[in-house]
C-alpha cells in the first residue's frame, strides 16, 4: 500500500534547526520532540499565546468533535500533544474525558487540567482493559505512523474494543503530476543528502486511510471534510 512522505523544517515558528540536526532520511523521534516542546514552552506560556488562526482551526476541530459526542458519557483522546483541543472539548462537554499523551514534555499544561484524567504513555498499554469508552479520537496524529504501525493502533482501537472512533485532521495528500514530480525529487535528494529538511511523517489519499481502516478490520467508515478543508473519517465498530 503506498505511502507519501513529508518533510518540514519548522513548526509554530520553531526552526528545527535552532535545536537538531536535520534528518531527511529518518522520522522525527522522541528526543526530537522533547526538544522541540522544550522551545515550544520558552516561546508560548499558556494557550491563550498560541497564534489566533492555529485556535480558530482547532476551534473547529472542537465543535466537530462535540456535534459527534453530544449525548456520549465517556471518552479518550489517543495522542493529545499540547491539549488544546481537550482542553477546550471539556469546557463545553461534561462527560468523562481519558487523554493519552507518550511525551512527558509535551503534556506540560493538559496534565495540570483537573478536569481530564490525564494517562503519559502509548494507547493501550496505560490504559486499564476494564475501561469502557463512548468513543475515541485522534487529531492530526496519524501522519506519524507508517503502515504497518497505523494498522497495527487501528486494530487495538477496533479490539479493545472502542465503538466509535473519530480521526479529524487526517492528514491527505490530491495525487497530480506536478505534485508527484516534486516529491520525488524531494525524495531523490533526500536519499542522496542534499536536502536539509526533517523527514516530518506520512501522507495518505482518503481512499488510502479507508483501505487502511478497512485492512484493520473496520466496515462502517464514513468521512468528510470541514468548511477550512480538513478531512475526518469516522469508523464504528459494527
Amino acid at each position: 500500500m503506498k505511502v507519501q512522505k513529508f518533510w518540514q523544517t519548522d513548526w509554530f515558528g520553531i526552526e528545527f534547526s535552532s535545536f537538531a540536526k536535520l534528518n531527511p532520511k529518518k522520522q522525527a523521534d522522541e528526543v526530537f520532540y522533547e526538544k522541540f516542546y522544550t522551545e515550544f514552552f520558552k516561546k508560548f506560556n499558556s494557550y491563550e499565546d498560541l497564534p489566533e488562526q492555529w485556535k480558530k482551526d482547532k476551534n473547529l476541530l472542537v465543535d466537530f468533535i462535540l456535534e459527534k459526542i453530544k449525548d456520549c458519557n465517556k471518552g479518550l483522546a489517543i495522542g493529545c500533544g499540547n491539549g488544546y483541543i481537550e482542553n477546550e472539548l471539556t469546557k463545553k462537554w461534561g462527560g468523562e474525558l481519558i487523554a493519552v499523551e507518550p511525551s512527558k514534555v509535551a503534556s506540560k499544561w493538559i496534565s495540570q487540567n483537573i478536569k481530564i484524567n490525564f494517562v503519559n504513555g502509548y494507547f493501550p498499554d496505560t490504559i486499564k482493559s476494564d475501561e469502557n469508552f463512548d468513543f475515541a479520537y485522534m487529531c492530526y496524529v496519524d501522519y506519524v505512523f507508517d503502515n504497518k504501525s497505523y494498522i497495527t493502533l487501528l486494530k487495538n482501537v477496533k479490539n479493545y474494543p472502542i465503538n466509535d472512533f473519530l480521526l479529524v485532521g487526517v492528514s491527505t495528500y490530491s495525487p497530480n503530476l506536478i505534485q508527484t514530480i516534486k516529491y520525488n525529487i524531494k525524495k531523490l535528494l533526500s536519499i542522496f543528502g542534499f536536502f536539509n529538511q526533517q523527514l516530518w511523517g506520512y501522507l495518505r489519499t482518503i481512499d488510502e486511510h479507508k483501505n487502511i481502516l478497512k485492512e484493520a478490520g473496520y466496515k462502517n467508515i464514513d468521512f468528510g471534510q470541514l468548511k477550512n478543508g480538513v478531512f475526518w473519517i469516522r469508523a464504528k465498530n459494527d
